[in-house]
């Protein structure tokens, strides 16, 4: 298992005492990543190539189209472009991005919880 203070440059707890420290950068990550997933999204869409009047002209996300041709409502391709544009894909990217935030924050936690860091060592 990996050692959570790998994690932690800066600990969320500067006492010296035998406090529980959280890993701070995947913490606070995921924290952000659920608070506002459009941190996430916003620029994972556009270096795709997903922009808000359609796919970018020679982007990955053109690319794709023209290998698709017409796209199925409710592909991942529509629903990335739907997120793109501000329509009913932004609410499923962000909830899955919403759900990874927590999922990073809960199994960075508990590693640590579990491996004991931020325990003195003597």
């Amino acid at each position: 298992m990996v050692h959570c203070e790998l994690f932690t440059p800066f600990p969320a707890c500067a006492r010296a005492d035998n406090v529980q420290k959280i890993p701070l950068i995947p913490v606070v990550a995921g924290l952000a990543a659920v608070a506002v997933p459009a941190i996430v999204t916003a620029p994972i869409l556009a270096a795709l190539g997903f922009g808000a009047a359609g796919p970018v002209a020679g982007t990955a996300a053109a690319a794709a189209h023209a290998a698709l041709g017409n796209v199925v409502a409710g592909s991942a391709f529509s629903i990335a472009q739907s997120a793109a544009m501000g329509g009913y894909g932004a609410a499923i990217v962000n909830g899955a991005v919403q759900g990874a935030g927590l999922l990073v924050t809960g199994i960075s936690s508990a590693e640590c919880l579990i491996s004991g860091c931020g325990e003195n060592k003597k």
